[in-house]
């Protein structure tokens, strides 16, 4: 099944930029699945990829020695605390708008899409405000979830599962079954552990596994990369 990604980047951005504009200021410094992100800061990322110009994020990747995901720390943080949540969801919706360009343009459209559609319920889950996605970006999102970039992690976490999902007609890959609602499955694949508690079957409990192993390896980096970002350029 092939799917027009961009077009479902533009809808998926469009129906969060709807719900932050119906947020009090004050839910923007809630936390998100993105440990040590608030609302701000997530929406800060999205917003800062889609309008920085690509020599200056290049040099941001630099100065914080090639890591792409410490140049994500930083002008994240860094978007978030210049600006407040008005200008930030202004610079969201005008970067998600058109076509891709800056550091996006060279982001596969299909996983620009998932990241987008991951980092809404990123936002939405720790408020305890599930909303009901359409059937059409759920399968994309999971049809893409094999072929997103190494950085996400997905193919790893895939590894010798299937998976089935209870609410839209998908099931792929071959191993242990795991079942559960399409976003759950797409949530914890793309790394969220708090989708596990959702899912079920013989290897839900392999993925649950894979995914504390990894929120414990990770969780020293990620003191080590909050630190740097505070003092990077």
């Amino acid at each position: 099944m092939k799917f027009d990604y961009l077009r479902l980047m533009q809808e998926e951005s469009r129906d969060l930029a709807g719900f932050l504009a119906d947020l009090p200021d004050s839910a923007w410094n809630s936390p998100t699945l993105c440990t040590g992100w608030r609302v701000r800061e997530v929406v800060s990322h999205m917003a800062a990829g889609h309008n920085a110009s690509l020599p200056a994020y290049l040099g941001v990747v630099l100065r914080c020695g090639g890591s792409v995901e410490k140049a994500s720390e930083v002008l994240a943080r860094r978007f978030a605390a210049r600006h407040d949540p008005a200008r930030i969801l202004a610079a969201f919706r005008e970067g998600t708008s058109g076509r891709p360009k800056g550091p996006t343009a060279l982001i596969p459209r299909a996983e620009l899409f998932t990241d987008h559609l991951v980092h809404h319920q990123d936002i939405r889950r720790p408020l305890g405000l599930p909303r009901r996605i359409p059937e059409a970006r759920l399968l994309a999102a999971l049809q893409s979830l094999g072929k997103l970039s190494g950085r996400v992690g997905s193919a790893a976490r895939l590894r010798g599962l299937r998976l089935v999902a209870d609410d839209v007609p998908y099931r792929a890959g071959t191993g242990a079954e795991v079942r559960g609602p399409a976003e759950a499955l797409v949530m914890a694949v793309c790394g969220r552990a708090d989708a596990g508690a959702d899912l079920h079957g013989e290897g839900a409990g392999l993925l649950r596994q894979r995914l504390a192993a990894e929120e414990a390896a990770s969780g020293a980096q990620r003191t080590s990369t909050q630190r740097e970002a505070g003092g990077v350029g």
